[in-house]
């Protein structure tokens, strides 16, 4: 039996390799990465100056553990509409849309952005609706009635669903983020225009032209009267049943929010009319995110002793009393510099990949370390440069995580790149581990969101497999666990 497990090995193999290049685009294992702008080698109409509307490009690479990635092909999301499909864009240089996340049950991808066609966008913005004089032309300033929020699925094959096109939802503002359990149903995050009801989470349906929010009217004045405004959200992300939440706000309850938390109980479908539940020791106890730096949390920009905002972007767990926050290092709240701080001191933010560990018996959160050594980061008051993380993803391989990132930037329009980094699950100190940049953006184009590769329905191959669990149990040893 020993002899001949190689050979069973081999023919799965051999019939997943077959079955992947016939019917598949992207392939298990591999990851996927969103870009705004002109893609491979200029290939789509350009240049884009910030702000502007631009395609959106999914790059598939390969990788090797966290020390190396190939480049292996790229999709062109639709530009035009089909039938009950709309055309998708983002905005080109935006600090916080973009994000790309693996569907639940592994089968889609799902990816938010602009119901418009980049070119027509540009040529007269002021038509829909986009008419800030401080940011003239800009995509995210238009109208959601006039250009919907839409959420795209993209399944293995490469097929492309965007008939989800929201008109309530992040008026004059960005859509940032999409959860979904099976591409059929979706949670999706964003910004408002601070004085509307447009802003948070909000529950959809494929195919809906309006969402149900969730977040809702969290908003009240130190008087107790309503204020009719929404908070924006970030990243929002379903992880066993539980619907969680990364806010980096000054709205919501008048209280400035930087934290982690979770949105009700389970996955909500109703207005709870209430932000995100902070979990336990994630900042401070008034749920602003200022937190003092130690020796072991420090990323080498900002110092022991001094007091910072926390600004999570994105988050992975790598289990349940595990966590890795990517942190943008540009926070939007204000920190106040500690009163013993040196003359001039300047509060930056703790911008990386942050390590927080959950005691099991209390289930308070304490930041172990943060990592940031190979990202060559710049303080948050520089003119260009790498301030921390956008987006992050994650697999736990034999009690190793190897963990995936694209940077955040101080310039809109800084070169981007895709990093890795392995952490030790077991570790609490981080100790000479540090980021590998997998991968720079092309020009005129920038990365946003990281995800892994969807994995096509059951073929032939999958039902052979099934009946070879020491074949199985070889090709699963690289798992995605918990997001």
């Amino acid at each position: 039996m020993k002899r001949i497990a190689p050979v069973l090995l081999l023919l799965a193999a051999t019939a997943l390799a077959g079955s992947a290049s016939a019917a598949d685009f992207f392939i298990p294992g591999n990851l996927v990465v969103s870009v705004e702008g002109a893609g491979v080698q200029g290939a789509l109409s350009g240049p884009y100056a910030d702000n502007q509307a631009a395609p959106l490009s999914l790059f598939q690479f390969s990788v090797n553990g966290t020390s190396s990635a190939t480049y292996v092909n790229s999709l062109v999301l639709p530009q035009t509409a089909s039938g009950a499909n709309h055309a998708i864009s983002g905005e080109y240089g935006s600090s916080s849309e973009g994000g790309l996340q693996l569907t639940g049950d592994g089968k889609s991808l799902v990816i938010a952005g602009y119901g418009v066609n980049a070119a027509t966008f540009n040529a007269n913005p002021l038509s829909f609706g986009s008419n800030d004089p401080t940011k003239p032309g800009a995509l995210a300033q238009s109208s959601d009635t006039l250009v919907p929020r839409v959420i795209a699925v993209i399944g293995s094959n490469g097929s492309v669903d965007t008939t989800t096109a929201l008109t309530n939802v992040f008026n004059q503002n960005n859509p940032r983020s999409v959860a979904s359990a099976d591409g059929t149903s979706f949670y999706i995050s964003g910004q408002g225009t601070g004085s509307d009801q447009t802003a948070g989470v909000f529950y959809a349906t494929k195919g809906a032209t309006t969402a149900t929010p969730i977040t809702g009217d969290d908003t009240q004045s130190s008087n107790s009267s309503p204020l009719n405004t929404t908070q924006d959200t970030r990243a929002v992300r379903i992880v066993n049943g539980q619907l969680y939440v990364a806010t980096d706000s000054k709205g919501g309850k008048n209280n400035a929010r930087s934290y982690v938390g979770t949105e009700g109980t389970g996955l909500p479908t109703t207005d709870l009319n209430a932000g995100p539940t902070m979990l336990s020791g994630f900042g401070n106890t008034g749920g602003t995110g200022k937190y003092t730096i130690t020796a072991a949390t420090t990323n080498g920009i900002n110092a022991p002793g001094q007091q910072i905002n926390l600004s999570p972007n994105d988050f992975f767990f790598a289990d349940a009393n595990t966590l890795y926050v990517a942190d943008s290092g540009h926070p939007k709240n204000d920190s106040t510099v500690p009163s013993n701080a040196p003359s001039g001191t300047i509060s930056i933010g703790d911008g990386g990949l942050q390590k927080w560990v959950r005691n099991p018996t209390t289930g308070v959160w304490t930041l172990e370390y943060t990592l940031a050594a190979g990202l060559n980061l710049v303080a948050d008051t520089a003119a260009s440069g790498t301030t921390g993380l956008l987006s992050l993803t994650g697999l736990l391989v034999d009690g190793n995580v190897e963990l995936f990132a694209t940077n955040y930037t101080i310039g809109d329009t800084d070169p981007t790149f895709l990093y890795g980094i392995t952490d030790s699950l077991a570790s609490t100190t981080g100790a000479g581990e540090s980021f590998v940049q997998l991968a720079a953006a092309p020009a005129d184009s920038t990365f946003k969101g990281v995800a892994f590769a969807p994995t096509p329905e059951p073929t032939s191959w999958a039902l052979m497999l099934a009946g070879f669990g020491v074949v199985g149990a070889a090709l699963r040893r690289r798992r995605a666990v918990l997001a």
